[in-house]
C-alpha cells in the first residue's frame, strides 16, 4: 500500500470518527433540549397552577383562604380537614375557623375576614351560618346571607353578626353605606356609623340606630376609636359649657356668632337656626341645649352633606338618637375630627360667661389618663396663719416700759378648693376659676 493510500484511509478514519462524534453530541444535546423543555413545561404548569390558585381562577373555585391561627374545611360531601393559607374554597365548603383569625378573598373582588368560631358556608353568594364576620368590597358589591335575609355591601366596610334565633343578627357599617335586603321588604339603607338589629321581635320595616361602640369589639375599634375618643371630649366640652351659659342666653343666632366668627360669613346661618328650631319636626332642636348648638354649628360648617339647614337638622336629630358628635361629624362627611374639637375650645373660649356657681356634678370632665407621674388633683396652697403684733406706747417716753408682744390666732379659715380641669377645656378654664377662687377665700379670710 503505497503512502497515499495509507494517507487516505488514516482521512476517513477520521472523518468517521468526527461525524460518530457529532451524531452523540447530537443526541446528547437532543436529549438535554428535551429534559429542558420538560423542566420547562413542568415549571410553567406549576406556575399556572399556583397562579390560578391564587386568583381563585379554578373551574370550581370560589375563594381562596388565608390563616392566621387554626380553622377547617368540609366538603358538602366529606369529612372536615385542616385548612391551610392558599387553599381554594369550592361551592359548599364550610369553613369554621377554631383558633385565631382567618380571611377569605372572594371572586372577583371583596375579603371577608372570620374570627374564631364563626362557620361561613361558600357559594356564589357566601352564608354566614354562626359568628362575625368583617366585610370589605373592593372594586364591586359583596352580598352575604344570613337568617332569611341578604346584606349587600356596594363599597366600604361593614360587619356581620349572627348568634341564636334569640339574639338574631346585627349589622354594623363602618364606611359608606350598604343595604339589608329582607324576604317581602324593601332594601333597607345602613349609613355609616349605623346599625341594625335583627330578632324574631323585630317589627318590620327595620329601622336604623347610631352605631353602639364597643371598645372590647376589635373591629369598632379599628375603625371608630378616634372618633369614640373625640366623641367623650366633645360631650365634656359641651356639659361644661351648658352650665355655664346663663338661662337667658344661647337662645338666637348672634350668641353662636359671636363664638365661632366664620357663621357671620354665612348670609343662610341666621335663616338655618331659626328654621331648625321652628320646624314642625324640630322636637330634638328644641331640646338641644347650648353646647349642642355649638358643636352642631362647627360640624355643619365642615359638612358636606345637603344644605345647611340639612345639617343642622339632621346633627341635632341623630345626637337625639344617642349618636356621640364625633359619629355625628362622620355622618356629616367630616373627616378631621380634631379639627372640629379644636374649634369647638376655640369657640368656648371666645365666651365672656359669668362663673355661675354649677356644682362640679354638672361639669361631666373625664379623668386625665392615670399616670403615677401624673396627680389627679392640684396640692392645696399651704395657708400661713395671720399673726398681727401689737404695741403698747407709754405715757412718758423718759420712762419707757417694756414692750408686751400680743399674738392674736385667728379661728381656722373655710377655704374652697380651687377645681382642677384637665385636658384641652381645662388648659382654657383653669386660669379663669383660680383667680375666682382665690378671690372668694381672699374675702372669706378678711384679706
Amino acid at each position: 500500500m503505497t503512502a497515499r493510500q495509507t494517507a487516505a484511509r488514516q482521512t476517513a478514519a477520521r472523518q468517521t470518527a468526527a461525524q460518530r462524534t457529532a451524531a452523540r453530541q447530537t443526541a446528547a444535546f437532543k436529549a438535554r433540549s428535551t429534559h429542558r423543555v420538560s423542566v420547562a413545561a413542568g415549571l410553567l404548569a406549576t406556575i399556572v397552577t399556583v397562579g390560578l390558585a391564587g386568583c381563585g381562577h379554578s373551574s370550581t373555585g370560589l375563594a381562596r383562604i388565608t390563616i392566621d391561627g387554626q380553622a377547617q374545611v368540609t366538603p358538602p360531601k366529606g369529612q372536615a380537614h385542616a385548612a391551610h393559607s392558599g387553599d381554594v374554597l369550592k361551592a359548599g365548603d364550610t369553613v369554621q375557623v377554631t383558633a385565631g383569625e382567618a380571611a377569605v378573598r372572594l371572586l372577583p373582588s371583596g375579603v371577608l375576614q372570620l374570627r374564631t368560631g364563626t362557620q361561613l358556608v361558600i357559594g356564589k353568594t357566601p352564608r354566614l351560618a354562626s359568628g362575625a364576620i368583617l366585610i370589605q368590597a373592593i372594586g364591586r358589591a359583596v352580598q352575604v346571607s344570613a337568617q332569611e335575609s341578604t346584606l349587600v355591601v356596594p363599597a366600604g366596610v361593614a360587619q356581620l353578626t349572627v348568634g341564636t334565633v334569640a339574639t338574631g343578627m346585627t349589622v354594623k357599617v363602618y364606611q359608606a353605606t350598604s343595604h339589608l335586603d329582607i324576604a317581602g321588604n324593601p332594601p333597607t339603607p345602613i349609613a355609616a356609623p349605623r346599625q341594625i338589629t335583627l330578632t324574631p321581635q323585630t317589627r318590620l320595616p327595620v329601622q336604623t340606630s347610631p352605631l353602639q361602640y364597643q371598645d372590647s369589639d376589635a373591629w369598632d375599634h379599628l375603625y371608630l376609636a378616634s372618633a369614640e375618643a373625640i366623641s367623650t371630649q366633645l360631650g365634656a366640652a359641651a356639659t361644661g359649657f351648658n352650665a355655664q351659659v346663663p338661662a337667658n342666653q344661647g337662645k338666637d343666632a348672634a350668641f353662636y356668632q359671636q363664638l365661632i366668627p366664620e357663621l357671620s360669613d354665612r348670609a343662610d346661618f341666621v335663616s338655618a337656626f331659626d328654621g331648625v328650631q321652628h320646624a314642625p319636626a324640630a322636637a330634638a332642636a328644641r331640646a338641644a341645649k347650648p353646647g349642642d348648638y355649638l358643636i352642631a354649628s362647627v360640624i355643619a360648617l365642615r359638612g358636606t352633606h345637603g344644605t345647611f339647614t340639612d345639617r343642622l337638622t339632621n346633627e341635632l336629630a341623630f345626637s337625639a338618637q344617642g349618636a356621640p358628635w364625633g359619629f355625628v361629624a362622620i355622618d356629616q362627611g367630616v373627616a378631621d375630627l380634631t379639627g372640629v374639637l379644636n374649634d369647638v375650645l376655640a369657640a368656648i373660649g371666645r365666651a365672656a360667661l359669668p362663673f355661675t356657681g354649677a356644682p362640679a356634678s354638672q361639669i361631666a370632665i373625664p379623668p386625665p389618663p392615670s399616670s403615677p407621674s401624673t396627680p389627679t388633683t392640684r396640692p392645696s396652697r399651704p395657708t400661713t396663719p395671720t399673726t398681727r403684733t401689737t404695741t403698747t406706747t407709754p405715757a412718758n417716753p423718759r420712762q419707757p416700759r417694756p414692750a408686751t408682744p400680743t399674738t392674736t390666732i385667728p379661728p381656722p379659715l373655710l377655704q374652697l378648693p380651687v377645681p382642677v380641669l384637665p385636658g384641652p377645656l381645662g388648659a382654657i378654664l383653669n386660669p379663669l376659676l383660680d383667680p375666682l377662687i382665690q378671690a372668694l377665700n381672699n374675702i372669706l379670710a378678711g384679706r
